[in-house]
């Protein structure tokens, strides 16, 4: 596992099913009734964030993931996932 930045991950400069870890600040955080939450990571290194998918099943998620707010610093490590969603890459 590597730290890389956003821009690698949005340019397809990390390959995907790779274990990564991105620094950053939280830019949105969308909560689903499914049990998981969306953030919105971005680092400085492009405009663009990198959308992180957070399950509820982490031990910090009520404790954390749900009192981030914009601004906020973090360390989001994850598997880097094509994405199903229209309009985005990963």
């Amino acid at each position: 596992m590597s730290v890389v930045p956003v821009a690698d991950v949005l340019q397809g400069r990390v390959a995907v099913d790779s274990e990564v870890t991105v620094r950053g600040w939280v830019r949105t955080r969308r909560d689903s009734k499914a049990g998981f939450s969306f953030l919105a990571v971005y680092d400085g290194s492009c405009f663009d964030p990198v959308q992180a998918v957070i399950n509820n099943s982490l031990p910090n998620y009520n404790q954390e993931v749900l009192r981030l707010t914009t601004g906020c610093s973090v360390i989001v490590t994850g598997k880097v996932v094509a994405s199903q969603g229209q309009g985005q890459s990963f």
